[in-house]
């Protein structure tokens, strides 16, 4: 962040000056420009210099790409997480939907729903092919609920699953630490850094991984059903994964309390179980079709972690006067779900990459753990004796069935 400031500042003077030029050029001095105005464009190049290197640098591309498949997808299922009207997850299932497939979108309320599927169908009430499912996933029994229902509309299987729904941070009103807070005022910031930690860990990755195995044979009923149409499942993580690394001794938590760091370790879980998840699915067909050696197949499961990259969604509550910025430096949701519709439709891809941008890319984590298979069969055990041993109630607030309130949450969704 501090070496990227100066060269934002160096291309947006760079940008300036190169204007400032141009509008003196003999050429252009003919027009009749008064001199306010040519101060106001000269502003208007620095600026447009300062949020393209912003965006280049946040962005980690040059420029934006789309994914263009046009297919049919009429008689085909997909199950999108976090689809709030606004958000990434909408956007995905929006795709999906006008392509033909029935979506059936997971919200946290009865109103975000209705709202989700009644922008979906455009006013069109008799389209039966949009529905939504109550999920929070900061509660196992709600993602339990949720996945029993999904399995009983979905009877024919399921093509594709998108991992989306996430938050960033926990509680917008946990106090910050001062060197004059009192024992018990440090002690209770403490403990909300903590109980924070613990709702991302549960929402980006043990609800995820709960749902996701939850559905294995609904997903493998598809593969068998139409060995020709590979079903997905795509996660949807971030570049946050970069830098980090799981916390083995106990990821709900981890050592260090840093939003990133702690939102970087269930990003890069997100990649770990895409990974693992493919391998033990693609396994169990495998194993199938040695029992059936009369009856081969070519069913197949392909799994995918990506980046939307910085999407601008309803998370952002922004001064109207950094629209422009915003507008320049972020992707829209209908942008940044491009790769998440090529994660569900392209041929060519062979399942386990990482998208970003509607290309592949390599992966790291600290030490290149997310390409390490020994971490992710390590990562699905550890978190398979977390939900058997209800290890986040010792975080969370389960007294009345439900997970802590989240309406105060950074969502993804």
């Amino acid at each position: 962040m501090i070496s990227a400031l100066p060269k934002a500042i160096g291309s947006s003077a760079i940008s300036g000056y190169a204007a400032h030029r141009l509008l003196g050029l003999p050429s252009l001095t003919s027009l009749p420009l008064p001199r306010p105005a040519r101060i106001a464009l000269t502003g208007l190049a620095s600026f447009a210099g300062f949020a393209y290197y912003a965006k280049v640098w946040i962005q980690d591309y040059y420029f934006d790409y789309s994914y263009n498949d046009a297919r049919d997808l009429t008689g085909r299922t997909a199950i999108v997480t976090g689809g709030t009207v606004g958000g990434l997850g909408f956007a995905a299932a929006e795709l999906l939907y006008k392509q033909g497939a029935t979506v059936v979108v997971t919200v946290r309320s009865e109103e975000k729903g209705e709202l989700a599927v009644a922008k979906l169908k455009g006013g069109n009430d008799n389209d039966g092919r949009a529905s939504y499912v109550i999920c929070d996933f900061l509660s196992e029994p709600s993602v339990r609920k949720c996945a029993a229902e999904i399995k009983t509309r979905c009877g024919n299987g399921i093509d594709f699953l998108v991992l989306n729904a996430g938050i960033a941070r926990g509680s917008k009103t946990t106090k910050k630490e001062s060197k004059d807070d009192t024992v018990a005022e440090q002690e209770a910031a403490l403990a909300a850094k903590n109980a924070d930690a613990a709702k991302i860990w549960m929402t980006n990755h043990v609800g995820p991984f709960v749902l996701a195995n939850e559905l294995m044979p609904s997903v493998v009923q598809t593969a068998r059903r139409s060995p020709s149409e590979h079903p997905r499942v795509v996660w949807v993580s971030s570049g946050a994964h970069k830098k980090a690394t799981i916390h083995w001794d106990n990821p709900f938590h981890p050592k260090e309390k840093g939003t990133m760091l702690v939102y970087g370790q269930s990003k890069l879980a997100n990649i770990m179980h895409a990974r693992e998840y493919q391998k033990r699915v693609r396994e169990c067909l495998q194993q199938e079709s040695d029992d059936n050696s009369t009856n081969k197949t070519n069913a197949d499961v392909k799994c995918f972690a990506l980046t939307p990259g910085a999407v601008w969604t309803k998370i952002f509550n922004v001064p109207t006067l950094l629209y422009p910025l915003f507008w320049v430096v972020l992707r829209t949701p209908t942008l940044g779900a491009q790769v998440i519709k090529m994660a569900c439709l392209d041929n060519d891809l062979k399942g386990g990459e990482y998208l970003s941008n509607c290309c592949v890319k390599e992966t790291t984590g600290k030490d290149g753990c997310s390409n390490d298979e020994g971490q992710w069969k390590r990562l699905w055990e550890v978190t398979e004796k977390q939900v058997a041993d209800k290890e986040y109630e010792t975080y969370l607030d389960t007294s009345t069935g439900d997970a802590t309130s989240t309406a105060d949450e950074k969502k993804e969704d």
